[in-house]
């Protein structure tokens, strides 16, 4: 629908996640369609906290579910939440945001409209894989996976075809 309808629904979100949030809560763009919220003051309860996470997000995606009026034009939207807790004030700003980009990708995995927390397993399983994807192109690149056939048969031991493996 081109670009200032673009900015327009920008702007519409932001004012509704404005009004989800306390005065002392941040609302910033990220940058695209991603914006990040800052809540302040949360109990220091362990399981306080991420409850009031909860229902900030589930405020969220109540108010973002709403039809925007776009100069006219009616538009949906299906947001995706991702949330970290800062339990350490030594952890990098990068690192936060990367452990709730992870949790919003689950969100989008899990069918959108949805809030995930991150969990460190999230990492680990992001980690494993990268890891996974170098030794891949390092095999590749030093030739080291090798091309194997192997013959299937049926019940009665007549060939049927091949299975290709790579070791």
């Amino acid at each position: 629908q081109g670009h200032a309808k673009g900015d327009l629904l920008l702007q519409q979100v932001s004012l509704r996640l404005c009004s989800c949030v306390r005065e002392d809560d941040t609302v910033a763009r990220l940058g695209g369609d991603e914006f990040v919220l800052l809540l302040e003051n949360l109990s220091e309860v362990a399981d306080e906290a991420p409850a009031q996470i909860e229902a900030v997000g589930k405020k969220m995606l109540a108010v973002l579910n709403q039809p925007y009026d776009l100069e006219g034009l009616e538009c949906h939207s299906t947001p995706s939440i991702g949330a970290t807790l800062i339990a350490d004030h030594q952890v990098p700003v990068d690192e936060l945001l990367k452990q709730a980009d992870l949790a919003m990708y689950e969100a989008k995995a899990a069918g959108r409209n949805t809030l995930r927390f991150f969990d460190p397993d999230m990492q680990r399983v992001v980690s494993q894989r990268a890891a996974l994807e170098k030794d891949l192109r390092d095999g590749l690149r030093q030739q080291q996976l090798v091309l194997h056939y192997q013959g299937q048969v049926d019940g009665s031991g007549r060939f049927t075809g091949v299975e290709a493996l790579v070791r």
